[in-house]
């Protein structure tokens, strides 16, 4: 594992020049253009080996994208991930919020709250290799290491180990059954409960963001002490849903709704309803 994170690092730290980065961009990552498939650098990779790509966001700071991986591809040719969850989490974000990033992946949320200047960042992703992507968008970034706390932990309803199952992209993976997951793999990681999370560290979100790919209820059933925080405002969180947007798994809304939150439903920009969409669970008047 220590290899591993430590390739990981060394990866992230090494990027094309300035000039190669747009020149990639402007040939290969427009937008509108295609999305799903690789682009072949062909020439430039020969000469200076596959690196990350750095691209400004819209929301401002800069992230480096692996173009192998569909969702860092999506920023090289969008600047932006999740429009919806983007804009809801930007206009919500105050100075003194804390961010929890459950199921952090490559570090985007993360970014949008440190760019937004919360007080502080906890994310929390399972895979060792991604964490230390992680820490690399934050030294990109020029932030400070205390502001962000990258947990290589998973979440669940109790303490123990897990098969994390890897999918083809890294957004993919995740625990249990995932009809959209094209599993490359597996790896033994440890999992703990928020409230146990929460406990041990001393210290309770604000705000989260939760995106688990069909893990949501293992998640929340470990959290009935931290849902139940007043101090807890907002959580955006990702779910399968039927035709109408409508949440499949009933348990979601009913332990949110008994926590003291409501919850709807956050429209994709376009107006089409997936089979997984976005929610927001809401305390009070925000």
């Amino acid at each position: 594992m220590s290899n591993s994170t430590g390739q990981a690092n060394a990866e992230v730290s090494v990027y094309y020049p300035r000039w190669v980065e747009i020149l990639i961009c402007k040939l290969w990552f427009r937008p509108r253009m295609p999305v799903g498939k690789v682009r072949r650098l062909g020439l430039i990779e020969r000469l200076m080996g596959r690196r990350r790509i750095r691209v400004l966001t819209r929301p401002g700071f800069l992230f480096a994208c692996d173009q192998t991986d569909w969702l860092q591809r999506n920023l090289l040719c969008n600047r932006i991930h999740e429009e919806e969850v983007t804009d809801r989490l930007a206009t919500a974000f105050r100075s003194n919020d804390i961010f929890f990033d459950v199921g952090a992946n490559a570090g985007y949320f993360s970014c949008l709250a440190l760019h937004a200047g919360v007080a502080g960042v906890t994310a929390f992703e399972p895979d060792p290799d991604t964490c230390a992507v992680m820490d690399g968008q934050r030294q990109l970034n020029g932030w400070d290491a205390t502001a962000l706390s990258v947990v290589p932990l998973g979440l669940s309803d109790e303490n123990g180990r897990q098969q994390l199952i890897r999918g083809s992209d890294s957004g993919e993976s995740g625990f249990g059954d995932w009809p959209h997951r094209q599993p490359v793999g597996r790896i033994e990681v440890e999992v703990i409960t928020l409230d146990e999370y929460c406990r041990q560290a001393g210290r309770y979100p604000t705000v989260m963001k939760i995106d688990v790919e069909g893990w949501e209820y293992p998640v929340f059933r470990g959290a009935t002490t931290v849902l139940k925080n007043p101090a807890l405002r907002l959580i955006v969180f990702e779910a399968l849903c039927d035709a109408k947007g409508v949440i499949t798994d009933s348990r979601l809304p009913a332990l949110l709704e008994g926590a003291g939150f409501r919850v709807v439903h956050l429209p994709r920009p376009s107006g089409n309803i997936k089979p997984t969409e976005n929610y927001v669970a809401l305390r009070g008047m925000d």
